[in-house]
């Protein structure tokens, strides 16, 4: 049993497992204390197979309690001041750790099997040598119809926009390697629209798929939000385990 608190600076999680795939992660957040925890679970489920090494909460200017919970969870904690085209460069110079970086919104929660898939995709990935054949990966929204079903037409369109643009959206989560995000080749992000996207070429679609977490308000009774002392973000974060 994990506790949630300090998850991500752990010296016993991160020396668990023996994977070659080590994950950084950059959370984009903003106001986001009612959406981060489910967030967060599927990410120290990874911290404590030795995966995920370190996160970052990329913040856009939050004036709830998210600064808080990067704090409990062991997550370094920066603020969106100054350049957007210097935020992925400073937010990388603090998730150091892995060799491959995945890319997330603050409500983007990544379904069951994701790690294994993830670990699996990266290891594939690290062998190959002709740059042709490198990927990145994004995972498919929860909403994406599967092959065969009656909607296969909205999928194909799905698919085929999806080659043609090789658009991958932060709420679905993006894998790529760490060196694709460094020096000239580095994609342009605007981290303040609504859903931030990056245009990449040799984008894989993963099986896995990402949902948008519902706000803790509409997941917790009612009487455990009035009758908890303090936040109801922090009272649960306390609470939180797998």
């Amino acid at each position: 049993m994990i506790h949630c608190k300090r998850a991500f600076l752990s010296p016993k999680l991160k020396a668990a497992g023996n994977h070659a795939a080590m994950l950084s992660v950059i959370l984009r957040t903003r106001n986001g204390e009612a959406v981060l925890l489910e967030a967060l679970r599927p990410l120290i489920a990874a911290a404590a197979e030795g995966v995920v090494r370190d996160v970052v909460f990329l913040d856009m200017g939050s004036t709830d309690g998210t600064a808080r919970i990067a704090d409990a969870a062991g997550a370094h904690f920066l603020s969106s001041q100054g350049d957007q085209s210097l935020l992925l460069a400073v937010a990388l110079n603090e998730a150091k750790r892995g060799n491959w970086v995945l890319l997330l919104d603050q409500a983007t929660v990544l379904s069951p099997g994701w790690l294994n898939e993830t670990i699996s995709f990266i290891e594939r990935q690290d062998r190959v040598r002709t740059r042709s054949r490198m990927l990145s990966a994004v995972f498919r929204p929860e909403d994406e119809p599967e092959l065969g079903s009656a909607d296969l037409r909205r999928r194909m369109v799905c698919l085929i926009a999806n080659r043609l643009a090789s658009v991958a959206k932060l709420s679905q989560g993006i894998l790529i390697r760490r060196s694709d995000l460094e020096g000239s080749a580095c994609p342009s992000i605007n981290w303040k629209t609504a859903d931030p996207s990056i245009k990449l070429t040799n984008l894989l679609r993963l099986r896995s798929r990402s949902h948008v977490a519902l706000p803790i308000s509409d997941v917790l009774d009612q009487s455990e939000l009035a009758a908890g002392a303090g936040s109801a973000s922090e009272s649960t974060l306390r609470r939180a385990t797998l």
